[in-house]
């Protein structure tokens, strides 16, 4: 794989905005050749080896066979390996069960996805779907929908796995290194003008600083709030615990206030039943007086009258003072 085969994929899947199906990372190159619709060899360390793609069958006919090999010898001008099981068959000859992988020059497949072209394979091959996400592979363009498998990002310069890694964060990542590539794209053009890159320094140097009088502004109003609702918070307890203390305040005074219009009320009944029985013997005394002329004898109704008086007097006072209480 030389310098200029890599950069003919990366420019071509830059410019259509792609990914290329690939071979995984730790793929093992070799130079093999396809023997048959299964499998490949090589000779490698003195020794022979067969290669067999794990979990594909071809069950088709000669004809077919000989198409399928044609398409084989064109695909696979490169050929890498992801060996599953080594078995050693004599001195000379080792067999390996492992993912095949063919390069075209362009992109790699694996063959594990030949169902997918020849109907004389029989084999399972795994979808996922991916929504924006479009892919070339040797058997066709994918969109929105790949097949599982491994894939070469050029924007991020990796090779990842499908399902095994979120295609969603691989966008992501591939737009945020088209951004930055962008970003250097405008870095070398100001480059070419110092003034205008000293003024574009300038005023990201003024955002920054704009930026982070905002954010310590923010910090501070943030610790104010804090310490104004604490200050609410207990300023709203105070004022509960103090309502909760006038409350029973008011009931205690409700009830004082109940007992103490009941004893009104009993005063009220006592001092009247005192003043309508004065009332009664002066009225006797008087009539007593009119019949004795009240010539020679004691009269004794001025003093019923002050006694009366001051009864009246006596019963103002305590509901007077009963009142302020």
């Amino acid at each position: 794989m030389g310098a200029k085969w890599i950069m003919a994929v990366t420019l071509a899947t830059i410019a259509l905005g792609q990914w290329a199906s690939w071979y995984p990372p730790g793929g093992l190159i070799i130079p093999a050749s396809p023997i048959n619709a299964t499998y490949f060899s090589a000779y490698l360390g003195g020794k022979t080896v067969y290669i067999a793609q794990e979990g594909l069958l071809f069950l088709g006919t000669g004809e077919e066979h000989g198409a399928i090999m044609q398409y084989l010898y064109s695909l696979c001008r490169y050929v890498a390996i992801d060996v599953k099981n080594a078995t050693q068959i004599d001195d000379y000859t080792v067999l390996w069960a492992a993912d095949v992988y063919c390069g075209n020059g362009t992109m790699w497949m694996p063959l594990r996805w030949l169902p997918l072209r020849f109907s004389a394979y029989v084999g399972a091959v795994e979808f996922v779907n991916a929504a924006n996400a479009t892919v070339l592979t040797p058997i066709g363009v994918f969109y929105n929908v790949m097949p599982a498998g491994w894939y070469y990002d050029p924007a991020t310069k990796s090779v990842f796995q499908i399902p095994q890694h979120n295609y969603t964060l691989i966008l992501q990542l591939g737009a945020l290194y088209a951004q930055l590539s962008d970003l250097k794209k405008q870095l070398q053009t100001l480059s070419q003008n110092k003034t205008a890159l000293e003024s574009a320094v300038a005023q990201l140097s003024a955002k920054i600083a704009e930026l982070e009088r905002q954010r310590k502004l923010l910090e501070d109003a943030l610790r104010a709030r804090d310490a104004q609702i604490q200050s609410l918070q207990s300023a709203l307890q105070a004022a509960r615990n103090e309502a909760e203390a006038f409350r029973r305040q008011l009931e205690s005074a409700k009830a004082e206030n109940v007992a103490l219009a009941e004893k009104i009320r009993a005063v009220n009944q006592t001092w009247a039943s005192k003043v309508e029985q004065l009332q009664v013997e002066l009225s006797q005394l008087r009539l007593q007086a009119a019949a004795e002329g009240g010539s020679n004898g004691f009269n004794s109704l001025p003093f019923l009258v002050l006694a009366l008086g001051g009864l009246l007097a006596a019963l103002f006072v305590y509901r007077k003072k009963k009142a302020e209480e």
